[in-house]
């Protein structure tokens, strides 16, 4: 099948670009072969590992022309990717999350050289329409650049203290991934959270409020509650109000059982094999994401035809009885899986 053999061609292709401006012309054709994708039934979730593994090539060509350009790295050092890209559940928009874990090795005159390579990958990324993280989680960012013993006082101040900002900040951190460099220092960073986040039930607690903060878009009667204000006024957020809420659920529960997997579907499947999470509970948050997912996705094919800009909101008059009812039925699984979050977590558990 032509369009199964095509991501892996845009990867080579990648590989064999030699600045951010060849980058950026392979990386044009990525809304045309979104629709094309689409259209040949590739399904949502294969669609966010393609257009991920996508971003990886870039970022590790990126790193690569940077090594290039200011020589060997002075210590070892692993490249990061948070939220979508860590989570391999990328769609088409995404802005940068990423940092920069460094070998304790470093020494003050190595900071020169990170900073260049940090400034060189986000601006390529940038140039190639993942554009600089609003929240500035990014290498370039100080805060995000420094070496693991600094990165885990960092964890440990958190679940010392985990204040609003905090905890909205932090639970990008958790979906987290090597995405060049040393594999060992992310595993490093990654136990140390998980070590402490497991047995702090302040902080979960902390992790659950936030969960709660975003009820799905669905009032009295199932009836859709459209934004009030904005561009998108009378519409659905279908990333905001569907999905996030579902990744930070699963999220939440396997950091309270200590799991390592940050993929979504793998969380789940995990959580099941641990029994922290029945089957039936399994199955239904994974019909929820993936309808809102595909729903997401057809949605921007559909733009991208119109010549629009590829967004996460959807008018309800756009959608057919079924689809509605579909809708309906993710978001009320949502519902049921936040309460089952507020029973849990924001009791202080033991």
């Amino acid at each position: 099948n032509v369009y199964k053999v095509q991501p892996l061609l845009l990867v080579q292709l990648m590989v064999r670009q030699s600045s951010s401006q060849e980058l950026k012309q392979v990386v044009s054709a990525m809304p045309d072969l979104l629709v094309q994708w689409v259209n040949a039934g590739i399904r949502a979730h294969q669609l966010s590992h393609i257009l991920t593994a996508l971003s990886d090539a870039i970022t590790v060509r990126l790193i690569e022309l940077g090594i290039e350009q200011f020589g060997e790295p002075p210590v070892p050092f692993c490249w990061l990717g948070f939220g979508s890209q860590g989570r391999k559940e990328q769609l088409l928009g995404a802005d940068q999350d990423n940092g920069l874990l460094i070998s304790d090795d470093m020494k003050p005159e190595h900071k020169d050289w990170f900073l260049r390579l940090s400034n060189y990958v986000c601006d390529g990324l940038n140039d190639c329409g993942y554009v600089y993280c609003p929240g500035n989680i990014m290498a370039t960012n100080e805060q995000w650049r420094q070496p693991l013993g600094h990165w885990l006082s960092t964890v440990d101040r958190w679940m010392r203290t985990p204040t609003e900002k905090a905890v909205m900040e932090v639970s990008i951190f958790f979906d987290l991934r090597c995405v060049y460099g040393d594999l060992s220092l992310m595993q490093s960073l990654q136990q140390h959270m998980l070590k402490n986040s497991q047995s702090n039930s302040i902080f979960l607690a902390a992790l659950a409020q936030n969960v709660l903060s975003s009820p799905p878009p669905m009032g009295i009667f199932r009836r859709f509650v459209v934004e009030q204000n904005g561009e998108h006024e009378k519409e659905l957020n279908l990333k905001l109000r569907g999905v996030i809420p579902i990744i930070d659920i699963i999220r939440l529960h396997a950091l309270a059982n200590g799991l390592t997997a940050v993929n979504t579907m793998e969380r789940l499947q995990a959580l099941v094999e641990c029994k922290a999470m029945t089957i039936v509970d399994s199955r239904n948050l994974q019909d929820a994401l993936s309808v809102l997912m595909q729903f997401r996705v057809n949605h921007q094919a559909e733009q991208i035809v119109e010549g629009k800009t590829p967004s996460n909101y959807i008018h309800p008059s756009e959608l057919s009885k079924i689809m509605a009812k579909q809708l309906k039925d993710a978001f009320g699984i949502v519902k049921d899986a936040q309460q089952g979050v507020k029973l849990k977590y924001r009791q202080g558990i033991n």
